[in-house]
């Protein structure tokens, strides 16, 4: 796999030409191929794949997985014709801004084309600056290297295989593409919506809204779709909260939703059924992470 790919850059956003080459040497790119060709096996055929939902943390032996994903038509034209593409070359007038490195490469089958791509997002400490002092040892001496570079990791952090997106890191694969398509989160309008049920009282819905992060709308739209707000009382949620050695004031068959943040999410946690108590410790637990049982 990727044997004698090109080696490309992925632009953020804003940049002309997004996807550039990267030229290198035979000796470099065999070398990086086979890097990530060997990075990609463990997500391509060891893992267990669990599909996205936004609301599970795989476990170490375990890869998340978007079937249906649109890759960019940058990307796949780049794959097809790596040689049309603009050269990256570094200009000390203009801060480089390179989102991803990827390799990749093109199939036929049964007249459709077939790709298989590998990335690895790239971080600023990765950007080998002229104004640092890289040193390089050789025969026991450090001598400085004042050349402008950057530097390749031997790890990949997800890798599109036919009309499928894999990786084992939400948080570090949201840093290549914009995932939030395939996930449910609420709209400001959903925001203020939420805030103006019946079954809760909000004493400041301004502050609640500003309150309202990407963790927070995740939850409301969770919440939201399950419908247990709307099939549940504020009394019987306030005993299941109870059973679970969770407290939630009711005043006026209302849930009081509190402006403390740490409690809100909380509740909201608990309103999703992410807060339960321990079968033998009886101790009371709250997971970031959950999915059904197959």
């Amino acid at each position: 796999m990727f044997n004698n790919c090109s080696i490309m850059v992925l632009l953020n956003d804003g940049n002309e030409n997004p996807v550039q080459l990267l030229e290198v040497d035979k000796t470099t790119q065999e070398a990086i191929c086979s890097s990530f060709s060997d990075s990609a096996v463990p997500l391509l055929l060891g893992k267990q794949i669990v599909p996205f939902d936004g609301s599970y943390k795989p476990n170490e032996d375990e890869g998340l997985s978007i079937c249906n994903f649109h890759l960019p038509e940058v990307i796949t034209d780049a794959v097809r014709n790596p040689l049309g593409l603009q050269t990256f070359e570094y200009d000390k007038e203009s801060e480089p801004d390179i989102r991803a490195i990827f390799i990749g490469e093109r199939s036929e089958s049964d007249n459709t084309e077939v790709f298989t791509v590998a990335f690895q997002r790239f971080r600023k400490e990765q950007y080998l600056s002229t104004k640092k002092f890289s040193l390089f040892y050789d025969k026991d001496t450090f001598i400085l290297e004042n050349r402008w570079g950057i530097g390749i990791t031997d790890t990949i952090d997800c890798v599109f295989t036919q009309t499928e997106l894999r990786f084992s890191s939400y948080f570090y694969a949201r840093q290549i593409f914009d995932l939030s398509e395939y996930y449910r989160s609420a709209t400001d309008t959903e925001v203020q919506s939420f805030s103006g049920l019946d079954l809760l009282s909000i004493a400041d819905k301004d502050q609640f809204q500003s309150l309202a992060d990407t963790w927070i709308r995740r939850k409301i739209a969770a919440i939201n779709d399950s419908g247990v707000l709307k099939n549940n009382t504020a009394a019987k949620i306030k005993k299941l909260a109870q059973s679970c050695g969770l407290e939630i004031t009711v005043e006026n068959k209302k849930l009081i939703i509190p402006t403390d943040k740490k409690k809100l999410k909380e509740i909201l946690g608990f309103l999703d059924e992410e807060v339960y108590k321990g079968a033998f410790t009886e101790e009371t637990y709250i997971t970031n992470s959950k999915r059904k049982v197959q």
